[in-house]
Order: C-alpha cells, then sequence, then structure tokens
C-alpha cells in the first residue's frame, strides 16, 4: 500500500506560491460552501499545498476568511474609482451616467464570479462577518451607486421609492444564476451564450429606466 504525500519545498514554477494557491482555493471554497462548510483541509488540498501553510500564513481559519475579504476587496478597488468618477461627472446626463455605472457592475460581476458567489452565499450573515462583508464589498459600491441613484430619481429617470431597494432590486438583476447563458440559448438562441451579457444590459435599462424624454 503506498502512502500519498504533499510534496514540500518549491513549487514548480507555472504554479502560484503557497499564499496565492491557498487564497484561490479558499475564495473557491467560501464561495460554494460557505465559512461553516469549508474546511482548511480541503482548501489546502485543493490549493496543493501542505496543510501547515494555512496556520504559516494565516493562523486560523477566521484569518484566511478575512484575508479573502482583503483579496476581493483589492480587485474591487479600481473599478469603485471608476464608478466614483462616473457618479461626480456632473457635466454628463445622469441617464447616461447610469448606464455607464450599470455597464461597469455588469461586466465586473462577468469577470470576476468568484466575487459575486462568495457575496451570494455570505450575504445572509449576521454578526461580525456579515458587517465586514458589508463594509468592504458592498458599501463601497452601494455609496457611488446612491448618488446617481437619487440624481436618477429626482430627473425621473428611474422611478423608486428608495435608493438602498433599487440598488438591491438591480443588483440580483445583474447577477443572475451562473447557467443563465446557457439556458438561454437553449430557450431563446437569439440572447443566449455570448449574446447574453448585451441582451441582459438592454432589457435591464428597459425594465430599471423610464423611456427617454426629447430633452434627455
Amino acid at each position: 500500500m503506498t502512502t500519498r504525500t504533499t510534496t514540500r519545498g518549491r513549487r514548480p514554477k507555472h504554479l502560484p506560491d503557497g499564499r496565492a494557491a491557498l487564497l484561490g482555493a479558499a475564495i473557491d471554497a467560501f464561495s460554494h460552501l460557505g465559512y461553516d462548510g469549508a474546511n482548511l483541509r480541503g482548501i489546502a488540498a485543493a490549493a496543493k499545498v501542505d496543510a501547515s501553510l494555512v496556520r504559516v500564513h494565516f493562523g486560523s481559519k477566521e484569518q484566511l476568511w478575512r484575508a479573502c475579504i482583503d483579496t476581493l476587496e483589492a480587485a474591487l478597488a479600481a473599478p469603485v474609482e471608476i464608478l466614483r468618477a462616473i457618479s461626480v461627472d456632473e457635466t454628463r446626463p445622469v441617464r447616461d451616467r447610469l448606464r455607464d455605472a450599470i455597464g461597469l457592475i455588469a461586466a465586473y460581476a462577468l469577470q470576476h464570479p468568484e466575487h459575486k458567489c462568495f457575496i451570494s452565499l455570505h450575504a445572509s450573515e449576521t454578526g461580525e462577518r456579515g458587517a465586514v462583508l458589508y463594509r468592504h464589498l458592498l458599501e463601497p459600491v452601494y455609496n457611488c451607486m446612491e448618488k446617481l441613484i437619487v440624481e436618477g430619481m429626482a430627473a425621473g429617470v428611474i422611478r423608486a421609492e428608495h435608493p438602498a431597494m433599487y440598488f438591491c432590486v438591480l443588483a440580483h438583476a445583474l447577477h443572475p444564476p451562473p447557467g443563465s447563458p446557457v439556458l438561454m440559448q437553449v430557450i431563446a438562441p437569439e440572447v443566449g451564450g455570448e449574446a447574453f451579457g448585451p441582451a441582459l444590459l438592454k432589457q435591464i435599462e428597459m425594465v430599471f429606466f423610464t423611456p427617454p424624454q426629447a430633452d434627455d
């Protein structure tokens, strides 16, 4: 009977370093299994590193989770800056700025599905983890969008009673289930597959915006 061991020492050049590999595996595990469902040995195995490296690099499961938040927040920093610039640029019509902001959020969701999955699975968390999730991954985006939504409400571009509720419904519309493009390819090929993203944005604009006026 042979015993399978995890190779110690330098990792092959084509593989990420141990810390990066653990972070990638942890984000995937927490995104699909939740905090309680993910375990450190499984994360280490998925990262192809020795389980002891979790303690070396992160110390604990809680600290690993926080490191995942930091990684996702860092990836979000550049888009948030663009979103903030769109929000404050009052030289452009609010309809155009809302359209650009929504397109930016949609593009980010497509490029970073792990971000969407992580938030979706942890959005119902209460206590400190829920507060950390909101403060680092949701609040920066909402703070930028709130001004645009309020401005759009005042201009009659969008119909909403509360900016936070509008943002909540919009966020769900921009983050359909992962299999949606494939499903639509079966139901309606003209808006499925690669055509799904542009078609979704067009539909969202039709649903979430009022019809443009002649003086817009």
